[in-house]
């Protein structure tokens, strides 16, 4: 009777490996670079917006990373900010508005979400 046999094949992950671990950097890299863009672009538009007197508010506003987590935070920080935010009845002066960090993000989302779409594609 005859022995069964089997093949056998190894197979060094390790070079692929290496060139997964570069990507995962890169795109990590790119992914940050492409939030804190989108961040920069929201505060800039945000700032048109955000009730506006004294500019005390206003200058309050920053795009805080946070790398680990690969995100940003936008926000305005006084302590009336969000209470100006959540009031879009209030009557400001200048035409500025509630929802001044909201309504931006509602209608520019879906084009920074193609960019960005993009720039982890063309890495890819």
């Amino acid at each position: 009777m005859a022995k069964d046999k089997f093949l056998t094949v190894k197979f060094d992950a390790s070079d692929f490996l290496k060139v997964i671990d570069r990507i995962a950097t890169k795109v990590d890299s790119i992914s940050m670079r492409a939030l804190m863009e989108m961040g920069d672009s929201l505060l800039n538009l945000s700032n048109k917006e955000v009730p506006h007197d004294e500019g005390t508010l206003q200058s309050t506003g920053i795009v805080d990373p946070d790398m680990p987590r690969q995100m940003v935070t936008v926000g305005y920080h006084t302590p009336y900010a969000a209470r100006l935010h959540e009031h879009p009845e209030y009557r400001f002066q200048k035409g500025r508005k509630g929802k001044y960090l909201e309504d931006p993000l509602k209608h520019n989302l879906s084009r920074w979400l193609t960019v960005y779409a993009k720039e982890i594609g063309a890495l890819l």
